[in-house]
């Protein structure tokens, strides 16, 4: 019998090599000192998440077509194991999630590409001709990717003890904590600090849900 029936993870840094999508963005643009400002903003309560990406994106130079954002993010490098962990997760019936603050448009194409049946993340907005609004949609706060593993184990009928949550910030130590099991991508002390799993690699997924 299958102990955990669905297993959820962040996209950034964890399904992906680069820490941040939205890092990414700001790198290219040359944005970044603007994004640290308006993080710290988000981090000390000042503004919203919905405030935070809106600021985010209006930052960028305009006009910005949903092209370009689609072509700096496909040098995203999805990380070497995952096509094998998740074709081992699927065949033991247990279903996947991506629960992420990043963006709709990369995390959709690596779902695609891994067979991901549930996916949460954030939206750019775009107009007729496709280029972006400077609004965006949330959908997952940063913060609060538990509310969304609540809702989505809710919608299953699952018990929160039978669902697993995979993630590499300690920002997201709620959605970790409230996981039937927690796997921080990173360092031991500070998994052992959210007492959490700590693992190096998604393979080390499997030997808990493989025996």
């Amino acid at each position: 019998m299958v102990k955990y029936k669905l297993i959820t993870f962040d996209l950034d840094g964890t399904l992906l090599v680069q820490k941040s999508s939205w890092g990414t963005l700001h790198e290219y643009f040359g944005t970044t000192s603007i994004a640290r400002q308006t993080f710290e903003l988000y981090h000390q309560g000042i503004i919203d998440y919905a405030e935070f990406m809106r600021r985010d994106i209006s930052s960028w130079p305009k006009p910005l077509h949903i092209s370009k954002i689609s072509e700096i993010l496909s040098n995203c490098s999805l990380r070497d194991e995952a096509e094998e962990v998740f074709e081992s997760i699927h065949s033991k019936g247990i279903e996947t999630a991506i629960i992420s603050a990043g963006i709709s448009l990369l995390a959709d194409s690596i779902a695609k590409r891994l067979g991901i049946q549930h996916v949460y993340v954030n939206e750019l907005c775009v107009d007729e001709k496709g280029f972006l609004t400077g609004d965006g949609i949330m959908r997952v706060d940063l913060m609060s990717k538990h509310l969304v593993l609540e809702d989505l184990a809710e919608s299953l009928g699952l018990k929160l003890s039978e669902c697993i949550a995979v993630d590499d910030s300690v920002y997201n130590a709620n959605f970790l904590q409230k996981a039937g099991l927690g796997f921080y991508f990173g360092d031991k002390d500070i998994a052992s600090k959210l007492g959490v799993k700590a693992i190096k690699s998604l393979r080390e997924i499997l030997d808990y849900i493989l025996t």
